[in-house]
């Protein structure tokens, strides 16, 4: 499944879909297609913010792995870095 989901995650984020910044390339968010890739079709925004834990910034996007990261952090099984 890794070389399908990262071909279809590389392919489809870079060809389809919208861009809510402009990053100078050619990455898009295909939001349709996110929920089935568990939040990593969010390109554009992973490309602006990339240390950023929850890839969704509009309110209407949801990034469906970012509860379980949340989750985890509070349980401390993980530890979420602050960056500034």
């Amino acid at each position: 499944m890794g070389p399908i989901h990262g071909a279809i995650v590389n392919w489809s984020g870079h060809k389809w879909g919208y861009q809510n910044f402009n990053n100078n390339d050619k990455s898009t968010n295909s939001l349709p297609l996110d929920l089935l890739m568990s939040g990593e079709l969010f390109q554009n925004n992973h490309h602006k913010l990339p240390m950023r834990p929850n890839f969704a910034t509009k309110w209407w996007e949801f990034d469906p792995t970012y509860p379980i990261i949340f989750i985890l952090d509070k349980l401390r099984i993980i530890r979420l870095v602050s960056r500034n």
